[in-house]
């Protein structure tokens, strides 16, 4: 039941890491195009909040540092995920992984805004997000390693 188990934290660790660490290769060898989305982004919610003035002069006074920012998402993603996956202060790794998928999910999948079939994607994106930060909040409370503790409780339970 051991072995189980701990081969069973290991793919846990593999899934939730996984689609972080490939997004962050993305990122890397697809620099200028996921550099431009960025852009297309930040422009995109400078038309969605045009109504406030300091919304629209936030967003736009980041299209500058968009390079800055693809980077310190970049390695959030590689190290988040490279941390989740190792098991090595995985609760630090869902912590940047946590931080960098808050505003992500917000301002990349704003169902809100859409009309017609884009929106129920975004809507299936935004909720396949939600649903990854909720595995990441467990491994923060929890970690993502087999403990003594949970073993003798497990044992005991069994």
């Amino acid at each position: 039941m051991k072995v189980l188990r701990m081969c069973s934290i290991v793919l846990v660790r593999f899934i939730l890491s996984s689609i972080f660490l490939v997004s962050s290769m993305m990122k890397m060898f697809h620099w200028q195009e996921t550099e431009h989305m960025l852009l297309g982004m930040l422009s995109d919610w400078q038309n969605y909040v045009s109504f406030s003035e300091e919304f629209s002069s936030f967003f736009g006074a980041l299209t500058p540092w968009t390079s800055v920012i693809l980077l310190v998402a970049t390695l959030m993603e590689l190290g988040g995920g490279l941390l989740v996956l190792l098991g090595i202060r995985e609760k630090l790794g869902a912590g940047l992984l946590l931080l960098f998928l808050l505003p992500t999910t917000l301002l990349f999948h704003q169902f809100w805004f859409i009309e017609g079939g884009a929106r129920e994607l975004q809507t299936i994106m935004f909720l396949k997000n939600l649903a990854i930060m909720g595995g990441l909040i467990m491994v923060m409370l929890h970690g993502a390693q087999a403990s003594p503790q949970d073993e003798q409780s497990h044992s005991s339970f069994m």
